[in-house]
């Protein structure tokens, strides 16, 4: 492949130079990171049949559902530094085979912990995997063109989600085995594609390797997440607080140790950036909004209108569908019609009037009823998205390329586990305050409310219908008060979210949301900033 220089300041020393490429690229890294995606979705699909099959407790069952995700994020930053050493297109290829021997592992494990090693070494693949993917488009798109590139690189993740995951679920419902043996082909032939596809970019010196600070970011990332996604079960529980608190403490240890060290493997002081600050903002927007509505929203339509998990999937068309076409509009827009605040204020506005939407109707058996809201909120935080990764592409400095392009999906994965946590308390909460107030109505005695939530939970969880009185009251009064609880959760995400929209509108202000012309930009040059003040 020749270099070219990107259109903005040829000639001068510290305009990005970029690759020449084929124009297939982009999507290309974008397919290769919806796989990610893919890979999370069929491993939640085929949880309960697996989960049987190999007599998981459940202990082990709620560790299966979170340690693919917990894996990718807690090693996806130090995957960054490594393919900043290595070679982006090195580590894209060796992250591939890493997922399928994973996703191999998976599919032929005898027993559960088999099955959670599986799980692990496919989130380590994918991690890298992703971070990698995204990275290239620093090295394949000039500076000017990050927008519309990240328009193209959400559209192509979207489409290689949405397909993967459809025939993923379609082998879950043959054999949970059978579901995962698609990816690890999908996998090969990108695998073998990458150098046909992609070029060899120039390894980066880097920042130093820092052990200890990526250890305090892994652990802390890792006991972080793990303790929001026991949320839902208990909000006081020691395995509740206990992850959250230590790993809350580690995270503040690894800012300290990289905002102090002379041999820092991540630019800590990037957060002090209110262009990186906005980036972050946008990624709620998108991570937060998504959790809440996906699963909100599907829970309603299981719980309440009684569709089929065939019929769920459908219904969820329009959702994933829109979101494809806003990615592309969205990345043309930007910098022509409308700039990067613009389009995070307005995919929080989207989303926000989507909510509100749904909320109206949330009794409805239609998905035309359904249709408008699902269409504002698949395209808002899609419209969110794309300044989202073009702003990190924007302010990653050359020397923390790696870590800083892979900070990313780790920052997106707590927004979107806060989304899911914080939800499903709200919904919970509010459901069995709406039932309580049922069964008082109905004249039952305080002393068996806990009988009657029980006997709900029991229907939640396995689709038995409760024999007793007031296990039936519960249920009676469960339909209305879920779909009040659905809408005040849904709601409120949505006002929180345009919240942040206007915090991030706010931070681009003054210029900020143009880069300066003469700007260093992600580049495969040495980084002539110091460590110090790279920002």
């Amino acid at each position: 492949m020749t270099e070219t220089t990107g259109s903005r300041a040829a000639s001068t020393s510290t305009s990005p130079s970029v690759l020449e490429v084929s124009a297939i690229a982009v999507p290309f890294v974008g397919l290769i990171a919806g796989i990610e995606g893919a890979a999370t979705n069929i491993s939640s699909t085929a949880l309960v049949s697996a989960s049987r099959a190999l007599h998981m407790s459940g202990g082990t069952q709620a560790l299966a559902a979170s340690v693919l995700t917990l894996a990718i994020a807690a090693t996806v930053i130090s995957t960054g530094l490594i393919a900043d050493r290595m070679g982006r297109r090195e580590m894209l290829i060796i992250s591939l085979v890493v997922s399928c021997v994973g996703q191999l592992i998976v599919a032929v494990s005898p027993v559960a912990a088999v099955y959670l090693i599986g799980l692990a070494v496919t989130g380590l693949g994918m991690g890298a995997m992703y971070g990698a993917a995204f990275g290239f488009l620093a090295a394949i798109v000039p500076r000017e063109k990050f927008a519309s590139a990240m328009g193209v690189f959400t559209a192509s993740f979207m489409v290689s989600t949405i397909v993967f995951t459809f025939a993923g679920g379609v082998m879950v419902s043959i054999d949970w085995r059978l579901a995962f043996l698609l990816l690890p082909v999908v996998l090969l032939v990108c695998a073998l594609a990458v150098r046909f596809v992609l070029p060899e970019i120039e390894k980066l010196r880097g920042g130093a390797l820092d052990l200890l600070g990526q250890a305090l970011l892994a652990l802390g990332v890792m006991a972080f997440l793990y303790g929001c996604s026991q949320l839902a079960n208990s909000l006081t529980s020691v395995k509740t607080i206990a992850p959250i608190v230590g790993g809350v403490l580690l995270l503040i240890g690894f800012f300290v140790r990289e905002a102090k060290s002379e041999h820092r493997f991540f630019p800590v002081s990037m957060f002090r950036s209110p262009v990186f600050l906005a980036a972050v903002c946008a990624g709620f927007v998108y991570n937060f909004g998504t959790a809440v509505a996906f699963l909100q929203i599907t829970n309603l339509w299981q719980y309440v209108t009684g569709l089929k998990p065939s019929e769920v999937s459908v219904w969820q068309l329009p959702l994933l569908l829109s979101g494809v076409i806003a990615g592309i509009l969205t990345g043309r827009l930007i910098g022509k019609r409308i700039t990067n605040r613009v389009a995070i204020l307005g995919g929080a506005v989207m989303l926000l009037s989507g909510a509100v939407l749904v909320a109206l109707v949330h009794s409805s058996h239609s998905l035309l009823a359904f249709l408008p809201g699902l269409l504002l909120i698949g395209a808002g935080v899609i419209v969110a998205s794309v300044p989202y990764g073009s702003l990190i592409l924007r302010e990653a400095p050359a020397k923390y390329l790696g870590p800083v392009t892979s900070s990313r999906t780790t920052i997106g994965q707590i927004f979107y586990t806060l989304g899911f946590a914080i939800s499903m308390v709200m919904v919970d909460r509010l459901t069995d305050i709406g039932v309580i107030a049922q069964l008082k109505a109905d004249g039952v005695s305080p002393t068996n409310y806990g009988a009657g939530l029980d006997a709900l939970n029991v229907y939640v969880s396995t689709g038995q219908k409760p024999t007793s009185t007031v296990g039936q009251q519960a249920l009676q009064g469960a339909a209305a008060s879920y779909g009040h609880a659905f809408s005040i959760t849904i709601v409120s995400a949505g006002v929180i979210a345009a919240l942040v929209a206007g915090a991030a509108f706010l931070l681009l202000g003054k210029g900020r949301d143009v880069a300066p012309a003469a700007a260093p930009g992600p580049t495969t040059a040495p980084d002539p900033t110091p460590a110090s003040s790279a920002v």
